[in-house]
């Protein structure tokens, strides 16, 4: 009878074991994309239940049942998935029922839809992952290597396709399905690790490949082998404003000071272009579809105020700003998101225009303060999703700070105002890797807006106030009493917070005289250089205002809208102001995500730099070892130099040197010659002078350095004469 240590084996030889690594790599690379759009949104618990349920199933069914059972064990996957997955979103099961809507969901992830915009993407990605987890486990099981390859790599290639894949897990991927295939390939033969050469230069070849040119598609633009991850300097205006569905949050940035829109306006406001919901730790996701402009939209709750603008582009732009929130347009047909942005359905070129008015909300402090805290289901969930990994200590240290207000608006004002009192304002920093609000909070000293707004929400999120990040321009320069020249330096993000009954509100939690003295001196040195796109002529070189002035400004804009500036601070707050995490003695805390590292000696690698190069250096091996280029070099030093140790082993070393060097430049010596006799037929006097040293040394019993030292010196002059490896 057939016992389970049998079927297992004893022993696990070497190519089978690889495999199995190598397939846990390729695996694991598309289940890490998948888990990250879990821990974004999603119960990372269920995920790991079910992967880990699906591989062990696979696993006994690969070893004691056949075909007949597992292939249906898939589809009761599928089914399962798609039962969790439409029991989760609005009228899920009439898409099931819907070839259409399915195909054209399928064609929208094959062509760059990012499962993380997905309805409940968690959710998704728990439904999904357990099919390739479980087929891979199978097909290992029964050892068919190839087919646990292809369903890993399709489980891959479609992660590619929806543009979640970045180069470095690609890489990872494509080296663990190459070396799956390999390996299998030499354990199906019955080959040892002996054989793997070719397939370790082959995947030394793809590193150097990937790490040179672009080999492996991927998703976002990372580079491979790079140090932070920092993507450089650009505009900010470049990487907020362009009202796509992703924002990254970027290191060093600067400022573009040219003219995009003129605005007519009743009053001073922040031009919004789009909002986000989904925080992912390292950017932001918007969510929400799209739709056309049916003339009119809906006014946010509470009592408002009609504000008419008239905006006209100065140059080509992909953006409509407004005042929030906007109601209807007049002079253009946009599309209109979910979160009441506005967006054009093609570029607008300098000279264009268009009218909006919008409802502004009247509510005051007193009013935001007295709104319940009973939030609809639909906002909690959806403006309070934070990443599973955010660090504890986020909510531990927002509790502290928000410990004396007791209702939304003042926990609000409290942490706008201490982002504003306790880091500083600059557009050279270096970015974090991930969780961008927790290395702001605890690593870096400085940022700029996108930093600011991106840890607010989170903060509040902390304590389950309903937040998200909104993107535009800031008022820019007024040049009339209603009128507003705006910049590309004016771009900037700021923080809606969600009030019953009054809708979502503004705060900036951006310390406004650091960013307008910044933006003054971009503007500046535009000028001085003579550019010609930063002017209007109703614009002139102006001094810096001084910060008086600009608080002034500020509390006059206060009048006008109580949920711009801040507001009567809630009892307490000032005792907080500098409760700031960090080191005690003051210390500067930007060591890890601050501005102008100036970090001592080299920088330890990343874990993929090590395994990268260590492959790199492995194929470098296997090439050396396959091309005998290690025998030959060894040969060549053995040749060269001979120590000495005594006579007797002295001659013995020279005379085999002398045979070795006879056979490269005469003959090979032939079967049943001895070594005197074919030293004797193919050497000249003095080589024939070694054989007679050699056997007078190893016959005769008659060693002596002044022999040793005449073979030695014959031979060293042939090796000079033939120069032979």
């Amino acid at each position: 009878m057939t016992t389970v240590a049998d079927r297992f084996g004893t022993r696990v030889p070497g190519p089978w074991l690889c495999s199995v690594v190598a397939l846990t790599v390729l695996s694991a690379s598309y289940l890490g994309v998948l888990y990250r759009a879990v821990d974004i949104d999603g119960d990372p618990g269920l995920f790991f239940l079910v992967v880990g349920g699906a591989v062990v199933v696979g696993i006994l069914l690969g070893r004691f049942v056949g075909p007949s059972v597992a292939y249906p064990c898939v589809g009761v996957l599928v089914a399962g998935g798609i039962v969790l997955y439409t029991s989760t979103i609005p009228e899920g099961y009439s898409l099931v029922v819907s070839v259409d809507a399915l195909w054209m969901d399928l064609v929208a992830l094959l062509t760059g839809l990012s499962i993380i915009r997905i309805i409940n993407a968690g959710v998704w990605a728990t439904a999904v992952a357990p099919i390739p987890a479980f087929l891979t486990a199978y097909f290992t099981a029964r050892r068919q290597y190839g087919r646990a390859t292809l369903v890993g790599c399709v489980a891959l290639g479609f992660l590619i396709l929806t543009g979640d894949v970045d180069t470095t897990i690609g890489l990872i991927g494509v080296l663990g399905a190459t070396a799956a295939a390999g390996f299998g390939d030499l354990a199906r033969r019955g080959s040892d690790l002996s054989s793997a050469d070719t397939l370790v230069i082959v995947l030394a070849v793809i590193v150097v490949l990937t790490t040179s040119v672009s080999v492996v598609p991927g998703g976002e633009s990372s580079p491979v082998l790079g140090g932070t991850g920092d993507e450089g300097p650009q505009t900010l205006e470049g990487g907020l404003t362009r009202a796509e569905s992703q924002l990254s949050i970027r290191g060093s940035t600067s400022l573009s000071p040219t003219v995009r829109f003129t605005i007519e306006s009743e009053r001073r406001a922040y031009w919004r272009v789009a909002a986000y919901d989904r925080y992912t730790g390292s950017g932001w996701i918007r969510t929400a579809d799209d739709r056309s402009y049916d003339a009119s939209l809906p006014k946010p709750p509470g009592e408002t105020e009609t504000v008419r603008q008239q905006v006209r582009a100065r140059a080509p732009v992909s953006v409509m700003p407004a005042a929030w929130k906007p109601i209807s347009v007049e002079n253009r047909s946009p599309r209109v998101t979910e979160f009441g942005g506005l967006q054009p359905t093609g570029q607008l070129e300098a000279g264009d225009s268009y009218t909006v008015t919008s409802a502004v909300s009247r509510a005051d402090p007193a009013a935001l303060r007295n709104a319940s805290a009973e939030y609809p289901d639909r906002v909690r969930s959806r403006y309070t999703q934070l990443p599973d990994s955010t660090p504890d200590r986020v909510r531990a240290y927002t509790s502290n700070v928000t410990a004396n207000a007791n209702n939304s608006y003042d926990t609000a004002r409290v942490v706008e105002h201490h982002l504003q009192e306790n880091w500083n304002y600059s557009l050279q920093v270096q970015r974090p890797d991930e969780q961008v609000a927790d290395s702001f909070l605890f690593e870096m000293d400085r940022g700029y807006c996108t930093y600011f707004a991106t840890t607010m929400v989170t903060m509040l999120r902390t304590q389950g106030i309903p937040a998200r990040l909104a993107v535009g321009y800031a008022p820019g320069e007024r040049v009339d009493a209603n009128q507003w020249v705006v910049r590309g330096l004016d771009s900037h993000a700021w923080v809606e917070v969600y009030f019953p009954d009054h809708g979502w509100m503004q705060f900036d939690p951006t310390p406004a005289d650091p960013r307008e003295q910044t933006e003054q001196g971009a503007l500046d040195s535009a000028r001085s250089d003579g550019d010609d796109d930063v002017d209007t002529n109703q614009t002139e070189p102006t001094p810096t205002p001084s910060p008086t002035d600009e608080g002034t400004d500020e509390n006059a804009s206060a009048n006008e809208s109580p949920t711009q500036t801040p507001a009567n601070q809630s009892d307490g707050e000032g005792a907080n102001d500098r409760n700031r995490p960090g080191p005690a003695d003051g210390s500067d805390l930007g060591t890890t995500g601050g501005s102008d590292p100036t970090d001592e000696g080299l920088p330890l690698p990343t874990p993929e730099q090590t395994t990268f190069g260590t492959i790199v250096l492995l194929g470098v091996a296997a090439t050396i070892r396959r091309s005998g280029a290690k025998e030959r070099a060894y040969r060549a030093v053995w040749l060269r130099r001979q120590p000495r140790t005594d006579p007797k082993r002295d001659v013995e070393r020279a005379f085999d040197r002398l045979e070795y060097l006879l056979e490269r430049h005469h003959r090979p010596r032939r079967s049943g010659e001895t070594r005197m006799q074919y030293v004797r037929d193919v050497g000249e006097a003095d080589e024939r002078r070694v054989a007679e040293i050699y056997e007078r040394a190893v016959y005769a019993g008659d060693p002596s350095h002044v022999l040793a030292d005449e073979a030695i010196g014959i031979v060293n002059k042939r090796v000079k004469k033939y120069t032979v490896v």
